[in-house]
């Protein structure tokens, strides 16, 4: 949830606002800025609010105003009087009234309007989804952003340029084609009287899966949700067993555990595949 606005505003540390590193590719950090845009009707606006997170490469951002997809808007961080220009990526649920939660993307990342300085994130921490063009049906492996990936979980669709169309359309999941050969053979479909409650991405990225037995794998993901994650492994984990998971987990990192229990599986010619639904 955003700061409520009608409290006090967040102080910036004495003496002013200085860089920090963080070794997360995302920050929560309620910064206060000024949005200055047009809104979904082509009317210019100008509003006051927060931050919810940030990155190098974007900010979660809480607005009363209906933004366009793709839209070009201007975001003034106020305490230090930098601004830089934001690509529209996508917006999220919606949290008061009129308010709701928006992603953008920094035109030119390298500008640091945050104050903050970012480690930059490694390779295999990038979420990677096989996406398709909604347009011309031309499916791709890629890399996303944080913000890309936040959008995409949340509605299905993110903005991006299509070479084969020659201009900006909107992307979904894509079920053509195959996954990294890793699990590429042993590729199979969850259980079908799984009942699905939000929706699936896939996603392959590397996580790290523990049980209360200390059964432990570095496993790699199929498809992942707000409810839970599909994983792949080697290793022997059982219907009903408890587990801790760290997605996407890093040997650099420091753990942050998310509590899942293993709702069902499927055996594979290399392995299994495994359900996890999250416990609060």
């Amino acid at each position: 949830m955003p700061t409520d606005l009608s409290g006090p505003e967040p102080k910036a540390p004495e003496g002013g606002p200085r860089p920090e590193r963080r070794r997360s590719d995302r920050i929560l950090a309620p910064l206060r800025i000024r949005v200055i845009g047009n809104d979904a009707n082509g009317v210019s606006f100008s509003e006051d609010t927060v931050t919810v997170s940030v990155n190098q490469q974007g900010a979660r951002i809480s607005l009363t105003h209906s933004l366009l997809t793709d839209d070009v808007i201007l975001i003034l961080n106020k305490q230090n009087n930098l601004e830089e220009e934001f690509r529209v990526v996508g917006a999220f649920q919606q949290v008061m009234g009129e308010r709701r939660e928006w992603g953008v993307e920094a035109l030119n990342p390298e500008n640091s309007i945050w104050g903050i300085e970012f480690a930059p994130a490694a390779d295999e921490l990038q979420p990677k989804a096989i996406i398709e063009c909604a347009a011309c049906k031309w499916a791709v492996e890629s890399s996303m952003s944080s913000i890309e990936y936040d959008v995409l979980l949340a509605t299905g669709l993110i903005s991006r340029h299509c070479d084969r169309c020659k201009e900006t359309t909107r992307w979904k999941p894509s079920d053509q084609v195959a996954l990294p050969e890793m699990i590429k053979a042993a590729r199979v479909a969850p259980p079908s009287n799984e009942r699905r409650k939000a929706r699936r991405i896939r996603l392959v990225m590397r996580v790290r899966v523990r049980n209360s037995w200390g059964q432990l794998d570095i496993a790699q993901t199929r498809d992942v949700s707000k409810l839970g994650v599909c994983f792949f492994s080697a290793k022997v984990f059982n219907v009903g067993d408890e587990v801790s998971i760290v997605l996407p987990f890093a040997f650099n990192q420091v753990p942050v555990e998310t509590k899942g229990r293993i709702i069902w599986s499927e055996l594979s010619q290399s392995g299994r595949y495994f359900g996890v639904q999250y416990v609060k």
